[in-house]
């Protein structure tokens, strides 16, 4: 079962070690912009920008129907995947190593052995309004207003089973589109990595610098 925490970690090549509690769930969103905003799945504010640079938020409306989510500003029943509960999915470890959560940019994951090649995600979230990146394994990309931008996540989202890419920050990581379960039939963006610093293309690792087209998500 993943463990999601709030985590200070020293990571070597040795050893991880973290201290951790138990994270709450993603806050409401706050305003970085007027105009309509998805404070949460359901809720619907719209921001406006005082003349001393802070904002106040009015109530607009609610999501009502169970099968719509409030996302970029209105209602829909467009796919979303935090939502939609395909984001609170457990992480689906390949190795072990440290991977990006697919759909939070503040979060990362430790795929661990745990005994007898059984691989357990914890899920670790990043603090003080920074993001992790997949390209120096650090939380390091400092986020707009200090939350994630709605709508972009670290993965690109599964249109199709197949689907498969590198990571722009990082082409030694790949993702690809997978049934969740026999019983969670959700596409899920199951992450993975080359051995040995080499890059993904063409649904293969080669070593850099090898002849071949990147493969990218359509």
């Amino acid at each position: 079962m993943v463990l999601k925490m709030r985590t200070l970690c020293l990571i070597t090549v040795i050893a991880t070690v973290c201290h951790a509690t138990v994270a709450p769930k993603q806050p409401p969103k706050h305003c970085t912009q007027p105009g309509p905003l998805c404070e949460t799945c359901v809720n619907i504010v719209t921001c406006i920008q005082n003349s001393d640079g802070t904002w106040t938020k009015n109530n607009i409306g609610t999501c009502s129907d169970k099968s719509e989510k409030c996302f970029n500003g209105t209602c829909t029943t467009d796919y979303e995947p935090i939502c939609d509960g395909t984001a609170d999915l457990d992480f689906l470890c390949q190795k072990v190593g440290i991977f990006p959560d697919p759909f939070y940019c503040n979060e990362f994951v430790l795929c661990v052995d745990k005994a007898h090649g059984k691989l357990v995600p914890f899920v670790n979230e990043c603090g003080d309004g920074y993001g992790y990146n997949p390209g120096t394994s650090a939380c390091d990309v400092q986020l707009d207003g200090g939350q994630c931008t709605e709508g972009q996540y670290p993965v690109p989202p599964c249109n199709y089973i197949g689907q498969s890419g590198a990571l722009d920050e990082n082409d030694s990581i790949y993702y690809t589109c997978e049934q969740y379960s026999k019983i969670k039939d959700v596409l899920y963006p199951v992450l993975d990595r080359c051995p040995h610093g080499e890059v993904y293309r063409d649904y293969g690792c080669h070593e850099n610098g090898s002849e071949g087209s990147a493969t990218t998500a359509e």
